[in-house]
């Protein structure tokens, strides 16, 4: 079942403040998508009615919390709705608009809303199933066979530090038991970068070769090397950046 939008949202005579349900990509986090109208038949549109959002002071990824700043006063006793659209999820998908009702009075107690009002919308229902919660944050494959999961990874999962050079650019993955050929390719074994700094930054994509032990269970990741014409599991060239973080996701549909 798909999640809404708002988790939770509370006004106050300073600040608005929405925890999200769902992951948001900080890049739809702006104030365009952040609209303040009356509830009436034909409402009136607040133009400006927060301060410009700063995604590294307003916003905790970790939490999914975001304070807006109110930049305008409301009319007292006037029923306002905050309208969240335009926010796009994780998979680069629109998510749905939904509102906070609330109504502007002289007290500075905020007013919390836990239920948004959402839209009825008539639509056939599409699982998402592209992110799913605690699928890599272990060893276990939720794969079609229960039975099937990694035994052990080369270099190990989690490593703080490896070298430049580590295996010519090669992580073993070793399964209980062979997985099917048709699954070793970039399609089910997506491997990616990120730089490490202070401001968020995005997973780059890099390009794989995937490949199998003759008759181990053994499944060969190699990571392109540096070079301007990338090779791939050969000595000499640097394969893993100096400041970057690497990470391998295995689709849940690897299987035997």
């Amino acid at each position: 079942m798909a999640l809404n939008l708002i988790e939770y949202a509370s006004v106050g005579s300073d600040t608005v403040i929405i925890k999200f349900a769902r992951t948001v990509k900080i890049s739809s986090i702006i104030n365009a998508n952040f609209i303040v109208q009356t509830t009436d038949s034909t409402p009136s549109v607040v133009s400006d009615p927060f301060r410009a959002i700063s995604t590294i002071a307003d916003y905790n990824q970790i939490s999914r919390v975001l304070v807006l700043n109110w930049n305008k006063m409301l009319t007292s006793d006037q029923e306002y709705y905050v309208r969240v659209a335009n926010l796009v999820d994780a998979a680069n998908q629109i998510i749905p608009e939904e509102k906070v009702k609330f109504t502007k009075t002289n007290t500075a107690t905020p007013i919390s809303i836990s239920q948004p009002v959402i839209p009825k919308i008539e639509q056939i229902l599409v699982e998402d199933n592209s992110i799913i919660p605690n699928t890599y944050t272990t060893y276990q494959v939720i794969a079609k066979n229960p039975e099937f999961f990694i035994e052990s990874i080369d270099p190990n999962n989690g490593d703080f530090y490896i070298d430049n050079t580590y295996n010519n650019g090669r992580v073993v993955i070793t399964f209980n038991e062979r997985p099917a050929s048709n699954f070793l390719n970039k399609t089910y074994f997506k491997i990616q970068r990120k730089a490490i700094q202070r401001t968020p930054a995005r997973w780059e994509t890099l390009e794989p070769r995937v490949s199998m032990h003759s008759w181990k269970p053994d499944v060969y990741v190699d990571f392109p090397s540096l070079d301007a014409t990338p090779s791939y599991y050969t000595d000499g060239p640097d394969y893993f950046a100096t400041g970057y973080k690497y990470r391998i996701v295995i689709s849940e549909n690897v299987g035997i």
